[in-house]
C-alpha cells in the first residue's frame, strides 16, 4: 500500500502530479462513502471532486447532523469515513470500537454567527460577548409567533453549541418551543431564515457565507461555548486502502487550502 501521508509536505502542484501518476494504481481500489457533518458538505464535494480526478475512485457523501450520522454508523451503515462537528460523537464511536482509533484526527474549526434574512432591517451588532444587544433583538423580533431558528439543541452539535452560548449569556431562559424553530441539522436551520420563516437564526459561519439570502449580523465570542472542532476517522468495519489514502489527502496542505476557501480555520495550537 502506498502511503500518501509521506508526501504531504510537497508543493500542492507536485503532490497532484504525483497522484496523477498513481492513477492506475488506485483505479482498482474501492470507492469511498463519507458520512460528513452537514456544514462540511460544500467543502467535501470540492475535495471529493479533486480526488476523483486524480484517482478515478468515486466518492459518495451523505451529509446530515453529526449525531444522526453517528447513530446510523452504530446501526451498521456502510460508511468508510466519518467527519463530525463534535468530539462527543467521535468519542462515542471510539468507545464502541466502531472507528479506528489511530485514524482519529482533528481537521479544522468553525464559529457561531447570528444571521437574519438578507432583506431584514436588523443592524449588525458585531462581536457578541455579552447579552445586552442580543437581548434587545430577541425582545423586538421574537414577538407575535416569530421564532429564532437554531439546530436541535438536544443532539445536533450546532444546536448544542448554541445552547451553551445562550446559557452563558443568560438568554436561554428567554426561549421556549413557542419562540424557537429547531432544525434537524445546521443547513435546515439556515434555510428557515433564508426563506423568511424565521427573522433570525444561529448557524456556523461557514454555512452563513454560502447562502445569498441571509446576512451575518453578529459573531459569537468563542469563549461562550466549547471549541467547534471537526474530527475525522475511518470506520473499522469498512476500513480499506482507499480509505487510508483519502484520509491522508484530507489532511494535506492542498486540502487545507480548500478548507480555508470555504471559511474553516486551522485549529490553533494543534
Amino acid at each position: 500500500m502506498i502511503k500518501l501521508s509521506k508526501l504531504q509536505n510537497l508543493l500542492p502542484q507536485v503532490y497532484i502530479i504525483f497522484l496523477l501518476l498513481l492513477n492506475s494504481v488506485y483505479a482498482a481500489e474501492e470507492n469511498i462513502l463519507i458520512y460528513n457533518a452537514a456544514s462540511t458538505s460544500d467543502m467535501i464535494t470540492e475535495i471529493s471532486n479533486e480526488w476523483e480526478k486524480v484517482t478515478n475512485n468515486k466518492v459518495r457523501a451523505s451529509s446530515s447532523s453529526s449525531s444522526s450520522l453517528a447513530k446510523q454508523i452504530i446501526n451498521g451503515a456502510p460508511a468508510n469515513i466519518y467527519i463530525s462537528a463534535s468530539w462527543l460523537w467521535i468519542k462515542e464511536l471510539n468507545k464502541k470500537n466502531i472507528i479506528v482509533s489511530d485514524t482519529i484526527k482533528p481537521l479544522f474549526e468553525n464559529r457561531l454567527v447570528l444571521i437574519a434574512n438578507i432583506d431584514s432591517d436588523i443592524k449588525n451588532i458585531g462581536e457578541i460577548s455579552n447579552g445586552k444587544k442580543l437581548e434587545k433583538i430577541f425582545d423586538e423580533y421574537l414577538l407575535n409567533k416569530k421564532r429564532i431558528s437554531i439546530a436541535d439543541p438536544t443532539h445536533v452539535p450546532a444546536g448544542v453549541y448554541t445552547k451553551q452560548a445562550l446559557q452563558k449569556l443568560d438568554l436561554w431562559k428567554k426561549l421556549n418551543r413557542k419562540n424557537m424553530a429547531w432544525g434537524g441539522d445546521v443547513r435546515r436551520t439556515l434555510k428557515f431564515v433564508a426563506l423568511g420563516n424565521s427573522p433570525i437564526g444561529i448557524v456556523y459561519y461557514t454555512d452563513a457565507i454560502v447562502e445569498k439570502n441571509v446576512k451575518i449580523i453578529g459573531t459569537f465570542n468563542t469563549n461562550l461555548h466549547k471549541p467547534i472542532h471537526y474530527w475525522v476517522a475511518a470506520v473499522e468495519k469498512f476500513h480499506t486502502n482507499a480509505t487510508i489514502n483519502f484520509l491522508d489527502f484530507l489532511i494535506n496542505d492542498y486540502s487545507k487550502n480548500i478548507y480555508s476557501k470555504h471559511g474553516f480555520k486551522e485549529i490553533e495550537n494543534n
